[in-house]
């Protein structure tokens, strides 16, 4: 099947060679009825999964002129929305992510007065937007400890990367209207210290400028934590949600704090079934208990895979956040250079035994399953986890 949708499409790459046709919890069953434990989900993006009675129950129209009209579910949403957020912020829905970081991004730099942002980016790229604002970005490395871009170790650089930072502000002046982070790289990851954002944080308001807290790539709730900012115990100015709102389905929310909710009018055009993913979702969160087991089990997760690095002596660094984990394998200790054959072999060799697993650029193994996993089946994965790091050990190791 695979064989043939290619030849009707423009070339696609797809890593995993899976042809999915149902979806059950954790598990993925494809079309010759084979099962998976998916420990990817989406990159991450699917937090929870709805049947399509879920969504549908009810609903009566699913389609409707973008923008004509109010969506009873678009409504419900934004109640809902708010009592995660709290008083002081006004709320946009949009068909995607980058939608929503567009609207904040682009209304904020017309209405303050400088024209400018500085933008925590990646190695992949910049924090989820590219060209259209090209001219108005200065860019800081992300704090990314394991490699840091500045070369220093932590814990003793004294926050190199918050002082360079400082510099950048203070060589712009009053050029710069906003800063942009994301508060995790959840392609690799990346976790930095909170008490980075947290002075960036302070530096900024000290400066005058707002903070955008970038989530459109974010499931909310992964972290332990209804939305991944509250990690840090900051109130930023303004937040991007996308389609992790709705676990995994199109939809953007920008959340800004009134005195700075100044866009031209905009019609609400977020779908209604994906309003109605995302308040399920709210809904599910709202109690706590799969917070608290996000926060317990990707605590445990991660004690496991270092446990079974060390047995094994397959070096690396093992990091992440609630249900957020990742393994980085590199050749050795010393000079961490990217194991990406191992990445890929561990990869592939767990993919041949029923578990999919994420792979980040270039040798970051990622767990991200759903919130509700149970632990049965964390074990089961762990189990095949481990037979990989033996055959990788045997293949590749003298």
């Amino acid at each position: 099947m695979i064989g043939e949708t290619q030849k009707l499409t423009a070339p696609v790459r797809l890593r995993i060679p899976l042809v999915v046709k149902g979806v059950r919890g954790s598990e993925v069953e494809d079309v010759d009825g084979n099962t998976y434990i998916d420990m990817d989900c989406g990159r991450g993006l699917q937090l929870l999964r709805f049947g399509v009675e879920d969504l549908t129950a009810g609903l009566s129209v699913v389609s409707y002129p973008a923008g004509d009209v109010l969506s009873e579910y678009a409504y419900r949403l934004l109640g809902s929305v708010k009592g995660f957020f709290g008083e002081g912020y006004r709320f946009h829905l949009s068909p995607s992510g980058f939608e929503a970081f567009t609207t904040v991004y682009s209304s904020i730099l017309e209405v303050s007065r400088g024209g400018s942002a500085v933008v925590f980016h990646t190695r992949n790229g910049v924090s989820a937007f590219g060209s259209p604002f090209s001219s108005t970005i200065r860019r800081a490395p992300y704090p990314y400890c394991y490699r840091c871009p500045l070369k220093h170790e932590h814990p003793g650089c004294g926050y190199a990367c918050v002082d360079y930072f400082r510099d950048v502000l203070d060589e712009v002046e009053d050029s710069v209207s906003l800063v942009v982070f994301k508060p995790v790289d959840p392609v690799r990851c990346i976790v930095p210290p909170e008490t980075v954002w947290r002075r960036i944080v302070k530096i900024s308001h000290e400066a005058g400028c707002p903070v955008l807290c970038d989530e459109t790539d974010l499931a909310p709730g992964r972290s332990g934590k209804r939305l991944w900012h509250e990690n840090l115990s900051i109130r930023p100015e303004a937040v991007c949600l996308g389609d992790g709102l709705a676990s995994g389905l199109p939809i953007g929310l920008a959340a800004v704090r009134e005195e700075l909710a100044v866009w031209k009018p905009k019609p609400l055009t977020a779908n209604p079934i994906s309003c109605v993913a995302g308040l399920r979702l709210l809904e599910r969160l709202r109690d706590g208990r799969l917070l608290s087991k996000a926060h317990k089990l990707g605590r445990s997760l991660r004690k496991r895979l270092e446990e079974l690095s060390r047995r094994y002596e397959v070096p690396g660094d093992v990091r992440g956040l609630g249900l957020m984990v990742g393994f980085e394998v590199v050749e050795d200790e010393s000079s961490k250079k990217p194991a990406q054959r191992w990445a890929r072999f561990l990869v592939k060799y767990c993919f041949t035994r029923g578990l999919i697993l994420g792979l980040g650029s270039p040798s970051t193994i990622r767990l991200t399953p759903t919130v509700d996993v149970d632990e049965k089946t964390v074990e089961q994965a762990l189990t095949i986890i481990e037979d990989g790091f033996k055959e990788l050990k045997h293949s590749f190791k003298p």
